[in-house]
């Protein structure tokens, strides 16, 4: 049995023993938490770290004396021995402060890269202009007013039949054409412009007609076989191409010209000269020998040049024909 004194010795040292190791472990939990120097306890400031909590106080295997706000105790080391590092003077703070927002919203942000934008792989090709649209093959405007037999004219070949020349229409559509191709027809392209209205004038007669042509300078020079043929396109075609073979030269003479025409017995003529004829009383008589009966209608045309006026007035009266002076463009009739 022991001692009371005994006992009350060994419940001290039991209590001694917990309050240390107590202790310990409150130091030991201290300094898990506040971050211990690798010295003493750290101090200084409100952002010093170090054990404890102002106090100082703490436990380690050497004796020192750590620092806060000026509190002393054993600190906790290796060594035991030295002074923790001073915190900052000035407060750091605490997270979702407000100096921290607004100093966080002035820094830039940073600048996003800009996408570089590819070159084209080709090179602009400006398109080829339009081509310019075919223009109209020119044509010798008709003027003056034809005179003679006044309705020679009223079923040309607009209405479907007839026939038409240089402005000047006629009912009959089995014709013969005499054209002027003297020397004097090369002169402002006037045997041009005469062929083409020659060329428009077949190409528009009805395919019930008949056609021929008689070239005229000192002599004839008409369309083979020399007589009336079917106004066929073929045969449209190959008087295209023969006329386009002409070439102007020599005299006014269309006196055997008129008789070739009269011989097919046509049921019109046009007569186209561009000068005075060399002799006019021979024409007359042609024409009184081969038209006595007045069937055939000659039409008559004063291409550019009035000197023969006189004399295809005269013949477009007596034969039931009309006569038109055609001349350059702008020339007034």
């Amino acid at each position: 049995m022991c001692e009371p004194r005994e006992r009350a010795s060994a419940i001290i040292a039991i209590v001694f023993a917990f309050l240390l190791a107590l202790c310990i472990f409150v130091a030991a939990f201290l300094a898990h938490r506040g971050g211990g120097g690798s010295g003493l306890g750290g101090s200084g400031g409100l952002a010093s770290s170090g054990i404890g909590s102002g106090d100082g106080s703490g436990i380690g295997p050497g004796q020192g004396t750590g620092a806060a706000d000026e509190g002393a105790g054993p600190g906790a080391g290796d060594a035991g021995a030295g002074r923790g590092n001073r915190g900052p003077d000035e407060a750091m703070p605490p997270p979702g402060d407000a100096v921290a927002v607004v100093a966080q919203a002035e820094v830039p942000p940073p600048a996003q890269p800009t996408p570089e934008i590819e070159p084209p792989e080709f090179g602009f090709t400006a398109p080829e202009p339009p081509k310019p649209a075919p223009q109209p093959v020119p044509t010798v405007v008709a003027t003056g007013t034809p005179i003679g037999r006044p309705t020679s004219g009223a079923a040309g070949a607009g209405g479907g039949g007839g026939s038409e020349f240089m402005g000047i229409r006629s009912a009959g559509e089995h014709v013969v054409y005499v054209i002027d191709r003297s020397g004097s027809m090369s002169n402002d392209d006037r045997f041009i412009h005469a062929c083409l209205e020659l060329k428009r004038s077949i190409e528009r007669l009805p395919a019930s007609g008949s056609f021929s042509v008689i070239f005229f300078s000192a002599g004839p020079y008409a369309l083979p076989p020399g007589a009336l043929v079917k106004a066929t396109k073929r045969s449209k075609e190959e008087a295209a191409k023969w006329i386009d073979s002409i070439i102007p030269m020599g005299n006014t003479d269309p006196t055997l010209a008129l008789q070739q025409a009269l011989a097919m017995k046509p049921q019109a003529i046009y007569l186209m000269t561009d000068g005075a004829f060399d002799v006019p009383p021979a024409v007359f008589g042609v024409i009184d020998q081969y038209n006595a009966d007045r069937s055939v209608s000659i039409n008559t045309v004063a291409f550019y040049d009035r000197s023969s006026e006189f004399v295809l007035q005269k013949i477009a009266k007596e034969n039931n024909g009309d006569y038109r002076f055609v001349g350059p463009a702008g020339v007034s009739p």
